[in-house]
């Protein structure tokens, strides 16, 4: 499929489309319009790219493990959104997509092969408490999405095991005008959302609140996750650290 791997191209841009309705068909993607969604993850690559060029190790090209690109993980990959939609919009990373489904890990890897993005996008199966236990991931990623995961508390214990220091997460926020919430109320509700000091028990900090066309939450890892987290299976979900 040519193009498909590069972000290039109404061929490439159409490859997606027929991959996200087919994901929308099984039943892995939510309601919304697939152009509405594809501008979703796209916003993510908008704000990702500032941190990522923002950041020194990154531009130095250290603090990886495994390639020269910058190494990015996909929390809860489900349907291919953001996941396949970065891969598409950003070819010069490397990507893995994070999904504990076994149907859903299969549909993302068939699309995969189909758009062409093999070499620089894999899958990882399996719960996210677990794989942030194992060593050839742990502290590895330079950066996480996180689209729809679960609440705040959720995605940073989550996400943190997998991030190297100074590496960045970017995390889908609901919409600020909704439910009465005004400007003037929107850093309120940030440090009500992501409060640093529960944060910094995971060596989290937050960071800024950017509004594209969506709202997206922004978060550093200053330092290296304690060993103590994750905690197993379901814990973050059932005893939220906040």
């Amino acid at each position: 499929m040519t193009g498909a791997g590069q972000g290039s191209g109404s061929g490439a841009a159409d490859s997606l489309l027929e991959v996200l309705a087919e994901a929308r068909r099984a039943g892995f993607l939510g309601p919304g319009s697939l152009d509405l969604q594809i501008r979703h993850g796209a916003g993510f690559v908008v704000v990702a790219r500032g941190l990522t060029e923002a950041d020194p190790a990154t531009r130095a090209g250290t603090g990886r493990t495994r390639s020269s690109r910058p190494r990015l993980v996909d929390l809860g990959s489900g349907g291919g959104v953001p996941g396949l939609v970065v891969a598409h919009s950003w070819p010069e990373v490397e990507l893995a997509l994070l999904e504990a489904s076994r149907r859903r890990c299969e549909f993302l890897r068939r699309s995969i092969a189909q758009l062409g993005f093999d070499g620089r996008v894999s899958v990882l199966e399996g719960r996210a408490e677990e794989l942030g236990r194992d060593p050839d991931l742990r502290g590895t990623f330079d950066g996480a999405f996180a689209r729809s995961f679960g609440k705040p508390a959720v995605v940073a214990e989550c996400a943190a095991p997998l991030l190297r220091p100074g590496g960045w997460l970017v995390v889908s926020e609901p919409p600020a005008d909704g439910g009465g919430i005004t400007g003037t109320a929107r850093p309120e509700r940030q440090r009500e959302r992501w409060p640093a000091d529960e944060l910094g028990r995971l060596g989290l900090e937050p960071g800024v609140a950017v509004t594209e066309e969506f709202e997206y939450q922004t978060l550093r890892q200053a330092l290296p996750c304690p060993p103590r987290f994750p905690r197993r299976n379901g814990v973050p979900a059932k005893r939220p650290l906040f």
